[in-house]
């Protein structure tokens, strides 16, 4: 009876061992975990997609080759690179999403300085642009030759100039992004020094003062407020002969429709007479005119000619010099 009991024991602990489960793999687990943590990133997650199904399938195949230590060490190694490559990918995408915000942003900046500089560093980047889109297909092109050693290592060191290559570019563009900024307050500070320092000259009319079209927004009516703030001379002008009729003269240049050119010039005349009125000069004194495109002053064939022509004009009516 002893030993029928003793037998049945030694079946049960057989059994319980055979039916133990393999410990975790760590490696595995590892991987598992980095390409999770990268899928959830908030950030990054939604980048790479085919470089992070590549790896799922290298970590279905390591997760497989268990108990073959050769070829578990194989995928080991594969799925290691692939998961390194899924992240450095999306990184790389994701700094190029905002490489293109910073050109975005870069584009609704208007100067009227400095501009063969500026052309300069944009054809730089547009040409960097450019390389960096012919690594990223040569990128795609080596990774669907195959799943050799070589190869994987050959791609991991390709993401890495190309990480390089991004780096320097995300340099460049905040080292334009300064320079369009400091531009940005040179032009202002110029402007604002033409505001304070006019000068009345005799016109036709009687005694004028002239606004250059750069104390006002691009394509909009109302000054802006870095000009707004400088018409101390103006005003002065104006007050200087209290009696005299005033008249208030827009002018465009030649650049789209002549109908839309004569309403915006008028508004920005109707936006300088409103200035006036606001600093105490009687509305009554005040006529406003908007003449569009005629009358220029320069040639609207080079872009110099153009922004002389885009102007509104303070006539003290009667008044000679």
């Amino acid at each position: 009876m002893k030993r029928i009991l003793l037998a049945l024991v030694l079946v049960g602990a057989a059994c319980g061992l055979a039916l133990a489960a393999p410990p975790p793999d760590p490696e595995l687990l590892r991987l598992t975990a980095s390409l999770k943590q990268l899928a959830q990133d908030p950030v990054l997650g939604h980048y790479a997609l085919g470089e992070q199904a590549r790896a799922r399938d290298a970590l279905l195949q390591l997760r497989a080759a268990e108990g073959d230590s050769g070829l578990h060490a194989y995928w080991a190694y594969i799925a290691q690179q692939r998961v390194d490559l899924a992240r450095t990918s999306a990184q790389i995408d994701d700094a190029r999403a905002k490489l293109v915000q910073l050109q975005q942003e870069r584009d609704r900046i208007e100067l009227q300085a400095g501009q063969n500089e500026l052309t300069r560093l944009r054809m730089q980047l547009a040409q960097a642009h450019l390389q960096n889109a012919a690594a990223s297909e040569e990128t795609q092109r080596l990774q669907a030759q195959g799943q050799s050693y070589a190869q994987q290592a050959q791609q991991a060191q390709q993401e890495a100039t190309q990480a390089k290559q991004m780096a320097a570019m995300q340099a460049k563009a905040a080292s334009l992004a300064k320079r369009e900024a400091q531009l940005a307050e040179q032009a202002i500070a110029a402007m604002q020094g033409r505001l304070d320092n006019l000068r009345a000259q005799q016109g036709p009319q009687g005694l004028q003062m002239t606004l250059e079209g750069d104390a006002f927004a691009p394509g909009q009516s109302s000054l802006k407020p870095q000009a707004a703030s400088h018409l101390g001379a103006l005003v002065k002008f104006v007050r200087s002969h209290p009696h005299a009729p005033v008249l208030v003269v827009g002018y465009t240049d030649d650049t789209g429709a002549a109908s839309a050119n004569l309403l915006l010039s008028r508004q920005r005349a109707q936006a300088v007479a409103n200035t006036l009125a606001a600093h105490g000069i009687r509305a009554g004194r005040i006529r406003v005119e908007g003449r569009g495109e005629a009358d220029p002053i320069a040639s609207n064939a080079t872009a110099e000619g153009r922004a002389r022509n885009r102007r509104v004009v303070v006539i003290l009516r009667g008044v000679g010099g």
